[in-house]
């Protein structure tokens, strides 16, 4: 199918981003283009500095599930600062139309531009590239680590989707988006959200019919999740995701582990839970653990990895922010053997 390879190419100039309304005239980064059209630029710098105890897990945690692999991190001790997530982009609104473009440093290339976001969005409709409409960023703990926590749907596809809302409770969803890991196919989303005073809970689900490295896969898979701000400063998170043949479509990927096996599409559980409490004006602690479990896993394939991230957020000013965090993970394979890699990071941060 040729149809992901056209989204691809709308998502070039395309976008999805914030009310106009933030768009403030006293914001240098703001301007008013009259006749109710805005460009916003934003973004920001972010300093990185790591020291890994156990294995070089790279720039981020993502090294986790490749330990013990060909090619994976090297044992031992290492350290590396770096800015790669430093983040640039722009919401341009020409009436009702939105034009979003987002990128970052994470590229092939030791510091290429890679696009993020990329999508035009017009009275509920979406096209371009952005989070899968599987996903949802409001789930996510607080972590420093950009990669995250195990346990999470987490992609960028070209997608066309639709957003309803009949009401100020509810929020349904629906999308057409390039396979995970095939880009001449497609998935299917369906997501409702209903928020509430001081809560909010969404279902989310995804099938999947394609041909995976010359394999055919039909996969499915259900997310549900919420978060609660449950008493004074301190919010609680959390997402549960079940199905099959879906582990590409999760953080860190597994993309080395087959999706069947003899014939059979491969379950998948997968549980991630935060907690996140402000002290005072300044002070943020979070903690976020995360799971990813197949019920099916031979050799050196992964057959679970397990995350935790202890974290520390300090605002200096509106604009300016320290972190620290202490992470350890864990990835078994399916002979049962363990690998453990603990890291220690800090950050400052830069908003614009």
């Amino acid at each position: 199918m040729t149809f992901p390879k056209f989204l691809l190419g709308l998502s070039c100039a395309a976008g999805f981003g914030l009310s106009p309304a933030l768009a403030e005239e006293d914001n240098p980064l703001s301007f008013n283009l009259g006749s109710g059209n805005s460009l916003t630029f934003y973004g920001y710098i972010k300093a990185s500095f790591i020291k890994d105890f156990d294995y070089d897990l790279g720039d981020t945690t993502s090294g986790l599930s490749s330990i013990g692999l060909p090619g994976g991190p090297v044992a031992g001790d290492s350290a590396r600062a770096h800015l790669k997530e430093t983040r640039l982009g722009a919401d341009l609104y020409l009436g009702d139309v939105l034009v979003k473009y987002e990128g970052d440093f994470f590229g092939t290339n030791s510091i290429d531009f890679r696009t993020r976001h990329a999508m035009i969005s017009w009275n509920g409709l979406m096209v371009g590239q952005y989070w899968t409409n599987f996903m949802s960023l409001e789930n996510l703990g607080k972590t420093v680590d950009f990669q995250g926590p195990a346990g999470v749907p987490f992609a960028r596809l070209p997608q066309i989707r639709y957003t309803y809302k009949p009401n100020d409770q509810w929020t349904l969803s629906g999308s057409i988006e390039e396979d995970k890991s095939n880009e001449d196919d497609v998935q299917f989303t369906f997501a409702a959200r209903r928020g509430y005073e001081n809560a909010m809970l969404r279902v989310a689900g995804i099938y999947r019919d394609t041909v995976i490295s010359g394999t055919e896969v039909q996969g499915w898979g259900v997310s549900i999740g919420g978060w609660i701000d449950a008493w004074e400063g301190g919010r609680l998170t959390g997402i549960f995701t079940t199905g099959e043949a879906i582990s590409d479509i999760l953080t860190f990927g597994l993309d080395g582990n087959a999706l069947t096996v003899g014939g059979n599409e491969v379950g998948v559980n997968a549980l991630s839970l935060g907690v996140h409490q402000k002290i005072g004006d300044k002070l943020t602690l979070a903690a976020t653990t995360g799971l990813t479990d197949l019920e099916v896993a031979f050799g050196t394939d992964t057959q679970r990895l397990t995350t935790l991230h202890l974290s520390a957020f300090y605002d200096v000013s509106d604009s300016v922010q320290l972190s620290a965090e202490f992470y350890t993970g864990t990835r078994k394979q399916g002979d049962g053997v363990e690998f453990d890699a603990d890291r220690v990071m800090m950050a400052a941060t830069f908003r614009f």
